[in-house]
């Protein structure tokens, strides 16, 4: 027997037997055990595949990330896929390299009935071509879900944190530490982290009247290769700055690794504050000054709000009626980078 078989031995809709068979609330108890007896008498067992295929419908979750490589993509994959598996849905992971022209190439090769919905952190806010791309999807049922990187001018869900704040007060624990040389290495000028980041870091400046230098601001964009230049270009100045703000964990990759080419050590020769956590440096004796996040949680949230768009299609039919932006606060964690010891 099929989902069709069943609906119609028991006189309801298609829809209705798959509302039963994922034990969803919004069923009347009555037509809930006259579903379960037609199954219960034809001794149906459901799989995901055939179930999907029964109503027509996909069960799998699309998500693109920037960068498959970045430890933060994977935890955020980590969050998304145990919510996911909670609710029986599939998770397939497309990494879009930070390129524009390759996210443009997944968006069109991603049909509408392969997906139950997409969670995406795009390369770029103002990208139009992925922004067209994302409106189609919503318009043929497929929700949207953005996870840490925002689209300027358009409304769809998301989870973020609060970045600018949280750089401001990462720059301010290296100011208070009597700091007034620091540099800066930032990501794309195209991402809101990129640009929040990089405000907040010159926002941090201007509070304590320090001269911004725009010597000292130069853009790593995000990856471990462009990150160890921009910080061979920070420190081979006449003046280099005595500390250093990365703006996100591949960027501190590529800062410690042109560190340990030329046998620098934190606070002897340059003290530094980092966004986002690298987990590994734990087993080291390299102990950086961190902006931290709860970055499984994000991704737990971002499938939480897709789970949430179902289900108010199941109540209310096609129209949307919320828009959910869920903003995590980071916090700073101290552990002695920030120093001022030398100079």
């Amino acid at each position: 027997m099929n989902i069709y078989d069943i609906a119609k031995e028991a006189g309801v809709s298609p829809s209705t037997v798959s509302r039963v068979l994922n034990n969803r609330d919004n069923v009347k108890k009555g037509t809930r055990e006259k579903v379960l007896q037609v199954i219960e008498g034809k001794a149906y067992k459901p799989n995901l595949l055939a179930r999907s295929l029964s109503v027509g419908v996909s069960r799998n979750i699309a998500f693109l990330a920037p960068d498959i490589e970045n430890p933060f993509f994977s935890k955020i994959l980590h969050g998304i896929s145990d919510c996911a598996i909670e609710k029986d849905y599939n998770v397939f992971m497309f990494g879009t390299d930070e390129n524009t022209e390759r996210e443009h190439k997944i968006l069109e090769n991603l049909k509408p009935e392969m997906m139950m919905g997409l969670i995406i952190t795009p390369v770029s806010e103002r990208d139009e071509n992925t922004v067209e791309w994302l409106k189609r999807f919503e318009q043929q049922g497929i929700p949207i879900v953005l996870v840490d990187r925002d689209i300027r001018g358009c409304k769809f869900d998301g989870v973020f944190s609060n970045d600018e704040e949280s750089a401001c007060e990462a720059v301010e624990c290296l100011i208070e530490e009597g700091h007034k040389k620091i540099g800066v290495i930032t990501g794309p000028e195209t991402s809101k982290p990129g640009h929040d980041r990089c405000a907040g870091y010159k926002r941090a400046l201007k509070k304590h009247n320090i001269e911004i230098n725009e010597n000292y601001i130069v853009r790593g964009g995000f990856k471990e290769e462009g990150a160890y230049r921009a910080m061979k270009a920070l420190m081979e100045q006449k003046e280099p700055p005595t500390a250093v703000f990365s703006c996100n964990n591949m960027t501190t990759l590529g800062c410690l690794r042109y560190m340990q080419e030329k046998g620098m050590k934190l606070t002897r020769d340059i003290s530094m504050v980092c966004f986002d956590e690298i987990k590994e440096l734990e087993y080291t004796d390299i102990h950086l000054t961190s902006v931290a996040r709860p970055i499984y949680e994000m991704g737990y949230e971002a499938m939480h709000i897709l789970e949430k768009r179902y289900e108010d299609k199941e109540k209310r039919g096609s129209d949307r009626y919320i828009i959910r932006r869920h903003i995590v606060n980071p916090y700073l964690v101290k552990r002695g980078s920030e120093k001022y010891l030398q100079f």
